[in-house]
């Protein structure tokens, strides 16, 4: 059973056409003329004002213009350079959210948004019920000066794309106020095994028992998608909870806690540390929370996407640098957690030019690389994998390239060019052919459909 679908469940919003975003923003105050207008958190901006915004959105997509936040409905506070940053991705800023809400203590619900898609608030709830909230690492945000900034959305996909598109200090701020930037180190992906610590027997005894079985089943899942979990107790007083919480985030990516008011409860402990969390509901009302170490956001929301299904096409933040794996680096093989292992995140497939050729130059276990080719008719369009990683990762992934791999770049298919792992020329040529494959993993199917024949020909 997957804890993380309630009843109320909304469709996804299908993709926005002319004259949707108007659409969307009448249905706003239509709601609101009929008493399912937002909670009083939100203040509603004038209807002419929205709607001028919204024809304004409708227009930039006819001439062409791509946003990633075309149609979305939101309610911000009313600080210009967010709203500005709202506007630009494509967003009908329809309200504003008061100061301080949601107070401490109290849970959100999906009726809060009503037909909003989200809110910029500057507490996270201590529940939310059909609403996920994102908590940034403090002082992307322009409003992180003033308290937390949470993102409360429909799903997690639409918080994160909310968060990026304000992310970045104030420019009017001064000197004065708190901001931060994106490392040259940032991580880019949980990968393929995130570890987790998650809570154990004594910390869940301690807990009613609907909370404690929330917890134990959110353990359950992530295990199953792939992450590796290790029991730890946070329990504690206030003190010891944040020094528990502190450690374990040395040795993991990411932290299982319930969420609420109590002493080691996600939403009292964010607000307390410098982190990134992200909030889920769940079924029965109740809810769960990921932490993680400032600045891998990414990380939490990688984990938010195995939970709920939901994720964003982008990484937060959408920078780093592209880089082609061929061979054993691709996923799955034996050498891609070498790229993992630097935070760096599989974005798509890519295909070479007819200039290279893929050489076998280890037989047990076999190892390929690229080289380029002077002969078209020699080479062929190989199919790699796109990766993305920070630049910083990029020099720590390339400065541990063992003999005879090494940094190069390759020309795709689509006429750019791209950083890639290639294989050194004078260690290829005494190698095997494979250009034919065109793929390692085509290859590597090969063997194992005719390496059984020979293990029977010769018994």
């Amino acid at each position: 059973m997957n804890l993380f679908l309630f009843d109320d469940d909304t469709v996804p919003l299908p993709p926005v056409t002319t004259s949707q975003a108007v659409q969307r923003a009448l249905s706003v105050f239509d709601a609101l003329s009929r008493g399912l207008g937002p909670a009083p958190p939100v203040r509603l901006r004038c209807r002419e004002d929205v709607l001028v915004d919204a024809k304004a959105v409708d227009e930039r997509v006819r001439a062409g213009q791509r946003m990633p936040l075309v149609g979305v409905l939101v309610a911000a506070p009313d600080q210009p350079v967010v709203v500005g940053r709202l506007m630009q991705a494509g967003a009908v800023v329809a309200g504003h959210t008061v100061p301080g809400a949601p107070s401490p203590g109290t849970e959100v619900r999906l009726e809060t948004l009503s037909k909003l898609d989200a809110l910029l608030v500057t507490e996270p709830p201590a529940a939310c019920r059909g609403v996920v909230g994102f908590v940034p690492t403090r002082g992307l945000l322009p409003a992180s000066g003033a308290g937390i900034t949470t993102v409360l959305a429909r799903d997690a996909a639409v918080a994160q794309q909310v968060a990026a598109a304000v992310t970045g200090p104030d420019p009017w701020a001064g000197a004065a106020a708190f901001s931060r930037h994106w490392p040259e180190s940032v991580r880019l992906s949980a990968g393929e095994h995130p570890h987790v610590a998650v809570p154990d027997r004594a910390f869940l005894a301690g807990l009613p028992p609907a909370e404690a079985a929330r917890l134990a089943a959110t353990a359950e899942t992530l295990r199953v998608a792939g992450a590796v979990t290790d029991e730890v107790d946070f329990g504690g007083g206030d003190g010891l909870c944040r020094r528990r919480v502190a450690f374990a985030l040395r040795d993991h990516d990411a932290l299982l806690l319930p969420q609420g008011t109590g002493l080691c409860s996600l939403t009292r402990l964010v607000t307390r540390l410098d982190t990134a969390a992200v909030l889920l509901p769940v079924r029965d009302g109740g809810g769960v929370g990921l932490l993680t170490k400032p600045f891998d956001d990414q990380i939490v929301l990688d984990l938010a996407g195995l939970l709920t299904g939901s994720q964003a096409p982008s990484p937060y933040p959408d920078v780093g640098v592209r880089l082609i794996a061929f061979g054993s680096f691709l996923r799955g093989q034996p050498r891609a957690a070498e790229l993992e292992r630097v935070g760096a995140r599989f974005t798509g497939f890519a295909t070479t030019s007819r200039h290279y050729r893929l050489v076998l130059f280890e037989e047990d276990p076999p190892e390929a690389g690229v080289v380029p080719t002077n002969v078209p008719a020699e080479g062929g369009p190989l199919l790699g994998e796109e990766w993305l990683l920070s630049p910083a990762a990029l020099g720590e992934f390339v400065a541990g390239l063992p003999a005879p791999m090494r940094l190069g770049t390759v020309e795709l298919a689509d006429g750019t060019t791209a950083p890639a792992i290639l294989c050194d020329p004078a260690v290829a040529e005494h190698g095997t052919d494979l250009t034919a494959w065109e793929c390692w993993r085509a290859y590597l199917r090969h063997l194992s459909a005719v390496r059984p024949a020979v293990v029977r020909a010769g018994s």
